[in-house]
């Protein structure tokens, strides 16, 4: 198991290993440790000195122990010079790092966007060259769907031997660059020029992208059944009260509820503190059903893609109503922590404005598309062997605290497992091990988050369920 941690962002531009900021953070520890205790023997150097002034007779051992002194002086010196040297030299390392990632990340957009747009160019071709065929092919789908109807409907999300091929970090760079080159197809389908679709898309003005683009899929869907949103209800179904306060982002993943056909999708916590307007935190769990054609569950596909598409997605509302439901305003203060649908839902609740958000936890989140406010701690944790965070695209800002882990480097992936790496206890692994992680922005953000519920003299909590009110 791969415990190293890579933490990015957080306003900096630096990139690095959570251990490679722990040595900088000892180094610039040494470095003032040193400065005050040279700061501290000057001062007993002086007093010796103007002694052995005012009397001609000064004991041998005065004059030694000054002398002591200014050897140790010129030694920590040179291990303050040292130790900031290298620390500024680790922080260096790091940021030119942050600079050359992003820099390839920019060139494999473009040459992503340039193989989307080929293959979309060439689709007409590809298009024409099926027709012949399409009568056997319908029929082919047909008999297909009658004979095996029952075992498509409880087939898991992919064969299990292919999860070491989806549990890769290359396989993630690939779904992330093609789901960035999905608007440069589309233009290349439609025969429009390269350079307006450069020109519009992430390379450019940003008008089109990946937004846009699921966008598109759920028009094209809704009016075949496929996608379509409709109305929703959060229900609460279990009210607790007496719950101590979360401390660190493990005991929060461990608050967020499970995905099930049957439970709840969402639990808010009420903090109540004397003399202060009552806070709150809202934990949201993940997709329940991924079929396009949609049931009675408000966490489905069809909200993965309209949260993506910027749409009012059914999760989105749910969580609202039961926010609102619990008594959470404009005004009031709130954390949100979700875990991977949860955590878009989460991300997007936060960008909206509506409300008065004080940190956001995000864990296997879709959320790189989404811009989260200015000021506000934001940690989200990614496993760069998890293709569901990918499906959110490229990362563009860099005021979330981003800390990443392989969770199957040096593991054999579990068999019947499609998406491991995705797994809840991954990603309370991971939660557990940025608890201990020494990254001052990471250590930051984490203690804002237990500041938030620190000090509650009450604490309930209220978990609801999210339907669609209409079968689809």
């Amino acid at each position: 198991m791969s415990d190293d941690l890579t933490v990015s962002g957080g306003g900096s531009l630096a990139v690095a290993s959570d251990a490679l900021f722990g040595d900088a953070q000892d180094l610039e520890s040494v470095r003032d440790d040193a400065r005050d205790t040279v700061a501290l023997l000057a001062q007993f150097d002086g007093r010796l000195g103007a002694g052995a002034l005012r009397q001609a007779d000064a004991p041998l051992s005065a004059l030694e122990a000054e002398a002591g002194i200014d050897r140790a002086v010129g030694l920590l010196q040179a291990a303050q010079a040292r130790a900031a040297v290298t620390a500024a030299a680790l922080r260096l390392a790091a940021e030119g790092y942050g600079r050359a990632d992003a820099a390839a990340t920019r060139v494999a957009q473009g040459l992503a966007a340039q193989l989307g747009y080929g293959a979309g160019a060439l689709l007409p071709l590809l298009v024409a060259s099926v027709i012949p065929a399409l009568p056997a092919v319908v029929a082919g789908a047909v008999l297909a769907r009658v004979v095996g109807h029952a075992a498509v409907r409880t087939a898991p999300l992919w064969p299990a031997p292919h999860g070491r091929a989806l549990t890769n970090p290359l396989t993630v760079t690939l779904v992330r660059a093609t789901v960035m080159s999905i608007d440069d197809f589309i233009g290349g389908a439609l025969g429009v020029p390269l350079r307006i679709v450069r020109a519009l898309g992430d390379e450019g003005a940003g008008i089109s992208g990946l937004d846009t683009s699921a966008a598109l899929v759920t028009a094209l869907g809704s009016p075949v059944g496929l996608l379509r949103e409709g109305d929703v209800r959060a229900t609460p179904v279990a009210r607790h009260d007496g719950a101590a306060a979360p401390s660190g982002l493990a005991a929060r993943m461990d608050r967020v509820p499970r995905a099930s056909a049957s439970g709840a999708h969402i639990l808010i916590e009420r903090y109540q503190r004397p003399n202060e307007p009552d806070r709150f935190e809202v934990y949201i769990g993940g997709t329940v059903d991924f079929s396009p054609a949609g049931s009675t569950e408000a966490f489905d596909l069809t909200s993965n893609v309209a949260g993506t598409a910027g749409l009012p997605a059914g999760s989105v509302r749910a969580v609202e109503q039961a926010m609102a439901d619990a008594g959470v305003s404009a005004e009031t203060p709130v954390q949100f922590t979700g875990y991977s649908q949860g955590g878009l839902v989460a991300a997007t609740l936060a960008a909206s404005g509506h409300y008065d958000t004080r940190g956001v936890f995000t864990a296997g989140a879709p959320t790189p598309g989404v811009t989260l406010p200015a000021g506000v701690p934001v940690v989200q944790l990614e496993h760069t062997d998890d293709i569901v965070p990918a499906l959110g695209g490229l990362r563009h800002e860099t005021a979330a605290v981003l800390v990443e882990r392989e969770a199957f480097a040096g593991r054999e992936v579990p068999e019947g497992d499609s998406l491991p790496a995705h797994g809840r206890a991954e990603y309370r692994r991971t939660a557990a091990l940025a608890d201990g992680a020494e990254s001052e922005r990471l250590v930051a953000a984490i203690a804002s988050f237990d500041a938030f519920t620190r000090g509650a003299t009450e604490v309930s909590s209220v978990a609801y369920r999210a339907e669609r009110v209409v079968q689809r």
